[in-house]
């Protein structure tokens, strides 16, 4: 599992498709959809529910969705500690 598959789920879930997703995280739709293949893979599990024109989260989707969210929250909070502490005291 890594953060770029994290991201990719979330930016899925939030922008309702592959393709907005895709735009939002300027990546091809092929590597978004890849992206989500690979980790479901990894998780053994599908994460979404794929009809004509929509998607909606299979119920291990929705018990993922808040622990991706709270990953991706920790990511950018540790990230901007460690900002800080640059700006302090630079490499």
């Amino acid at each position: 599992m890594t953060i770029d598959q994290i991201e990719t789920f979330l930016a899925v879930v939030r922008h309702n498709g592959f393709r907005h997703a895709s735009c939002a995280l300027f990546l091809t739709q092929p590597s978004v959809r890849t992206r989500i293949k690979n980790f479901e893979k990894e998780l053994n599990v599908p994460l979404f529910i794929h009809t004509d024109r929509t998607i909606s989260l299979y119920e291990n989707g929705k018990i993922l969705l808040p622990y991706a969210e709270g990953i991706t929250r920790l990511c950018h909070e540790a990230r901007a500690e460690l900002a800080k502490i640059c700006t302090m005291h630079p490499i």
